[in-house]
């Protein structure tokens, strides 16, 4: 029998969670999201810890929560993933090694204490092309304070893009047929914030999130920024990372604001004939139970509880 596990997603405004089985068992599932008071965390640093933990201690005994197992999804802005070469004449095992033998060398961090991890992407002739994830361990560590003050661990850590890639794929698990596309965007659109992730096949090769002032952006006026930075962010992948050579040809657009309806964006985006096949993510794919019943601010945890892995970091 699958352990309870809660996992937690922390934005500036809502902290959202899910406790469930691990796996994709999506049975017995209780969640929530919950409003922050202004100021508690600004750009995925706590500022109020008391105030914090006293509204997850009232929040887990609301709703009954029993796990005492945390998956924890970083906050957006904390984390960071580059692209780094690494040369052929260091085996696999000692890429982790050899990258912190570089940092404050060849490979520059904007502080001095972080939690790193890694995936090879590529292997050429003469090097490895890894994709490096890092965060400040000092801002990561309050988060998981929060949790041991409870009695409670941290026992894997994640980062939305991943969560939500597997969230799509989620039928590749079942069909092996079922294929990772290359130069794929994820588009994750909330109520004052969005994120852009590009894939190739299951690695990100690039991330960006934005904050926007959305009193002054409703409706089309919101869409139309979206659409813009689609475009920008397609231009600077086909240009300047790939020469020309490659071009976004998927878009996933993933809609977790309360303000925006999935055929409000559908409409907008889709364009029958055009080279950028634009689709939103239909929960109904992975559940019709969870999709009637759970809150859109709550798919990236649903999504890091999918896998059984050792998570990143």
């Amino acid at each position: 029998m699958s352990r309870l596990t809660i996992n937690c997603f922390f934005t500036d405004k809502e902290f959202n969670f899910i406790e469930k089985p691990d796996g994709y068992n999506m049975k017995k599932l209780k969640y929530s999201s919950v409003k922050l008071p202004p100021g508690t965390i600004e750009n995925g640093i706590i500022y109020k810890e008391e105030r914090l933990l006293k509204l997850l201690k009232d929040t887990f005994k609301l709703f009954k929560i029993k796990a005492r197992r945390v998956n924890l999804i970083v906050h957006e802005e904390l984390f960071t993933f580059r692209k780094i070469e690494v040369p052929i004449i260091y085996k696999p095992s000692e890429i982790g090694d050899y990258i912190e033998s570089q940092i404050g060398k060849t490979i520059m961090i904007p502080f001095n204490d972080m939690k790193m991890d890694y995936i090879i992407h590529k292997k050429n002739e003469d090097s490895y092309e890894v994709i490096m994830f890092y965060a400040p361990k000092h801002e990561l560590k309050s988060y998981i304070d929060l949790f041991y003050e409870m009695n409670m661990q941290v026992v894997r850590t994640d980062i939305p893009p991943l969560s939500l890639h597997r969230l799509y794929y989620y039928r590749k698990y079942e069909d092996s047929d079922i294929q990772f596309d290359t130069d794929i965007m994820f588009l994750a659109i909330f109520d004052d914030t969005y994120s852009m992730y590009i894939f190739d096949q299951e690695i990100p090769i690039f991330s960006l999130v934005q904050n926007l002032n959305v009193s002054q952006l409703q409706g089309e006026k919101y869409l139309s920024v979206l659409d813009q930075e689609v475009a920008k962010i397609s231009n600077y992948y086909k240009y300047n990372l790939n020469a020309g050579d490659r071009t976004i040809e998927n878009l996933v657009l993933f809609n977790m604001s309360t303000k925006l309806t999935n055929d409000q964006i559908h409409d907008y985006f889709y364009e029958e004939g055009s080279n950028l096949k634009a689709e939103v993510f239909d929960m109904k794919t992975v559940s019709k139970i969870v999709d009637t019943l759970i809150d859109r601010e709550c798919y990236i945890p649903l999504a890091a509880s999918l896998p059984e892995t050792k998570g990143i970091f």
